[in-house]
């Protein structure tokens, strides 16, 4: 039988767009269902000043879960680096579907004509992220780190318009809403390690909708959903969210395992500390729990309460 299932997504140009890839990927696997796009107004689009006053990055996600479990949409997509890790989902959801992760390195804009590495000192760059912030400072300590919020075609705006000179965004998220072009350098992982999650939709769910959930299933990317295990093991073990200078990306080796890297820092990125780790395929939360516990070893506990 068929039936109509519901997406709830923010109304940015981004999240509609990734939406669509999902109702893609759905209509291909399932074509007898119709699917539709329910736009909401998250708090996180409504509040333009520091994320932290009002629950950080879940700010974007609250609204959209509210939706879910009170029928009104029967699943959500996400941005999954905006989805708190440091907690367990609401009571009655789950994230059983993540698509596969598109580049997960940060990216810079500039204005026409200007590059990342002629910015003169005190050249003002805009970034919402306090890992962002953090590693900027430690890499780039010449230039002036500002606060910056918006969305990613606001935020290219503001640097059109002068009110910075340069703004830190995810390459995955400029390419998607088709800015690569305003690209002007990107910052491999060994200079800039990505957020959690950075680059990868995910779809929020009900757990007791086990029709959606058998669907879901065949448009999950295992390997990316293995990874992320890892990556948000090692957050929710750190009790670190989007206010706290936490980096890292998991991948898949040659031979079937997967290699976490990550990192914790001071706000000012004077102190660093890094972990690494590789396990079996299968062990993709213990992986996260290992990598968190040689970072607390370190010490990162007193770096993410300073934070």
């Amino acid at each position: 039988m068929s039936r109509t299932f519901r997406i709830a997504t923010r109304r940015s140009k981004m999240a509609l767009v990734q939406t669509n890839l999902i109702i893609k990927l759905l209509r291909a696997a399932a074509p007898q269902h119709e699917y539709v796009i329910h736009e909401v107004t998250s708090e996180g689009d409504k509040f333009m000043g520091d994320l932290k006053t009002i629950g950080g990055k879940g700010a974007f996600v609250k609204a959209l879960e509210i939706e879910i479990l009170e029928g009104r949409a029967d699943m959500a997509m996400h941005s999954l680096k905006d989805v708190p890790g440091d907690v367990d989902l609401p009571d009655g959801l789950q994230i059983e579907c993540m698509l596969e992760r598109q580049d997960l390195r940060d990216a810079v804009v500039c204005r026409e004509g200007v590059s990342f590495v002629g910015l003169k000192a005190g050249s003002k760059v805009g970034t919402s992220s306090v890992r962002r912030a953090a590693q900027l400072k430690m890499n780039f300590p010449h230039l002036d780190v500002v606060p910056l919020r918006g969305n990613a075609d606001t935020r290219v705006g503001k640097v059109d318009s002068g009110e910075v000179d340069a703004a830190i965004l995810a390459a995955s998220g400029l390419r998607r809403i088709g800015l690569e072009q305003r690209i002007c350098e990107v910052f491999e992982p060994d200079v800039m390690l990505p957020s959690v999650g950075q680059g990868v939709v995910c779809v929020e769910s009900r757990t007791d909708d086990h029709e959606l959930t058998a669907l879901l299933k065949l448009i999950n990317h295992a390997d990316t959903y293995a990874c992320m295990q890892a990556e948000r093991a090692m957050l929710k073990a750190l009790q670190g969210g989007c206010h706290t200078p936490i980096a890292a990306y998991c991948v898949v080796t040659a031979n079937q395992n997967l290699r976490l890297i990550a990192m914790v820092s001071s706000l000012d990125g004077a102190e660093v500390l890094r972990a690494r780790a590789k396990m079996p395929y299968a062990d993709a939360v213990a992986l996260g729990k290992a990598v968190a516990k040689d970072l607390l070893d370190q010490g990162a506990d007193r770096l993410l309460a300073h934070a």
